[in-house]
């Protein structure tokens, strides 16, 4: 008795054949030009359309104005009319020149009242006294009399004299203890002078010889050709990029073709 594994095989086979020839490979399917059915997509809009009739965009202008137009005649009339009764000219707003007035004096003059007598009594009696002590702001400089010290020196008297030589104090110790002036600071010879210069000379010619045998300048890098033999930059990893993909499709080869007929059997 023939399982269902056989009859799938079988039909498979007769199939197989049929499918093949009947379908064209992918990499052949745009040999073969295209049948041309109707318009192309690209000549599609050069058609003129027909431009008979209201454009979809004036369709409703004209009912919609008619009636834009009857309600601005109805309502004309009544809006200006009631606008010019309940409202003052522009022009006209600013010329009504009455002052607001507090039990018949402008607010500003509401409070003296209070204090009117009070303030006369204090204003004469300080009055007097003030313009007696008091020099006039116009005749504060016409005094020429000499001082003792100038007003720049007047503030001299505050301090005694060991407070305002503070400078005076520090500067003599100062003098004392330092030895070069500011401006000579950097001009000394430094000890370790000698010392780094033999340092520097020792390790100038090592590193000299060294470069000579091993390293070129750098502005003689390019001057020799490059070797035809030597590999590019570009193909330096592509050996080992190539073994490691031979081994892995290799490695996974068998397996592949194993689980894809197990699958295709059942």
């Amino acid at each position: 008795m023939t399982s269902t594994m056989d009859i799938k095989a079988k039909w498979y086979e007769a199939n197989l054949k049929i499918a093949r020839e009947s379908r064209s490979k992918w990499y052949e399917a745009n040999k073969k030009p295209a049948k041309v059915t109707g318009t192309p997509w690209y000549e599609a809009s050069s058609k003129t359309t027909d431009t008979s009739g209201t454009p979809w965009y004036e369709a409703n202008l004209i009912e919609h104005l008619e009636t834009k137009k009857k309600w601005y005649e109805a309502n004309l009339k009544l809006a200006v009319a009631s606008v010019r009764a309940e409202r003052t000219k522009w022009y006209e707003a600013n010329k009504n020149t009455t002052v607001a007035v507090h039990h018949g004096r402008p607010w500003y003059e509401a409070n003296e009242d209070k204090y009117n007598e009070t303030k006369k009594k204090w204003y004469k009696a300080n009055l007097e006294a003030a313009r007696a002590n008091q020099k006039k702001w116009y005749e504060a400089n016409k005094s020429n009399q000499a001082t003792d010290k100038h007003w720049y020196e007047l503030s001299d008297e505050k301090y005694s004299d060991t407070v305002k030589a503070w400078f005076e104090g520090n500067l003599a110790i100062a003098r004392k203890t330092q030895k070069k002036k500011w401006y000579e600071a950097n001009i000394g010879i430094d000890p370790h002078a000698a010392a780094k210069k033999k340092w520097y000379e020792a390790n100038l010619a090592l590193v000299r010889e060294q470069d000579q045998g091993t390293h070129k300048k750098w502005y003689k890098a390019n001057e020799e050709p490059v070797d035809p033999n030597h590999k590019k930059w570009y193909e330096a990893n592509l050996e080992q990029h190539f073994d490691a993909k031979k081994k892995w499709y290799e490695a996974n080869l068998k397996a592949a073709v194993a689980s894809v007929r197990a699958d295709r059997d059942k």
